[in-house]
């Protein structure tokens, strides 16, 4: 999506404890959808003078963004921008305020700008879709990207697709985390990295905060990676690394179970 960043004040109230985002559609204010050429608002509001990111994901890609912008001194911040036709079929977005996660994580869909009652001929492959119609400009065809296409995030940066080929172990390893915070994967495949495991998530979210389930299966992940003690890496045994990011996280919750949680899985790598 191409978006200028054009920044301006958003018209909703700012709740400085817990973040709020809102998409609205300045092209047809009515409308519940978005189509390709509408334009569109993203309007935040929480604690004043504090970062903002957000993470990004269109088919399967997901871009943890680094910080974009900052909230004012009455804690609103808000970006405009315009769908284009790379943006066709949609993607999620799930943006950070100060450390909290802003409430709702958006989920956009967008569409063709087809004639009504013109033609139109839609093939499907798996998650890919094409779809060709009569739009005022001609017939056009309109094909969601493929996992290996670029995709642009909210605040106008290119993200490359997702690797494929010959990824180093770092890379596969990243891959494997990433999959497994989001809940993609069961499998515990990023076992008896140490504190290589701690240190990629790090890297990772960078300033993106997670929500609780995501905080749950970054505990799985820590505790799976050193749950063999004999197998890991001499050079991830120091869990320096981990500490630093469980301490992160149990900073960022208010949440009573889950941070006795984190304390539990402090105790265990301390212990290994």
């Amino acid at each position: 999506m191409r978006v200028p960043l054009i920044l301006a004040v958003a018209v909703i109230p700012a709740f400085a404890q817990s973040p709020v985002v809102q998409i609205t559609n300045s092209t047809r204010p009515s409308g519940g959808d978005f189509l390709i050429g509408d334009r569109f608002e993203i309007a935040i509001a929480g604690a004043a003078n504090q970062p903002v990111s957000v993470r990004t994901t269109m088919k399967g890609g997901t871009d943890w963004g680094p910080v974009i912008g900052w909230t004012d001194t009455s804690g609103r911040w808000s970006v405009k921008g315009q769908f284009e036709k790379g943006d066709f079929g949609g993607g999620s977005e799930v943006w950070t305020v100060g450390g909290k996660l802003a409430n709702p994580v958006i989920h956009f869909s967008v569409g063709a700008p087809c004639l009504k009652g013109g033609q139109a001929f839609m093939a499907s492959t798996g998650a890919n879709m094409v779809l060709t119609c009569e739009t005022a400009e001609g017939r056009q065809t309109f094909a969601t990207p493929s996992g290996a296409d670029p995709f642009r995030t909210p605040d106008g940066r290119w993200v490359p697709g997702r690797m494929t080929g010959n990824l180093t172990a770092e890379q596969y390893h990243a891959e494997i985390i990433q999959s497994l915070i989001i809940g993609r994967a069961n499998d515990l495949g990023a076992g008896q990295l140490g504190d290589e495991a701690g240190i990629l998530i790090t890297q990772m979210i960078g300033i993106n905060a997670l929500s609780e389930d995501e905080t749950r299966n970054v505990l799985s992940i820590i505790r799976a990676a050193f749950a063999k003690p004999d197998s890991i890496p001499q050079a991830a045994w120091d869990p320096s690394g981990t500490l630093g990011l469980l301490q992160h996280l149990a900073d960022s919750t208010g949440q009573a179970s889950l941070k006795q949680q984190i304390v539990e899985t402090i105790a265990y790598v301390q212990a290994q």
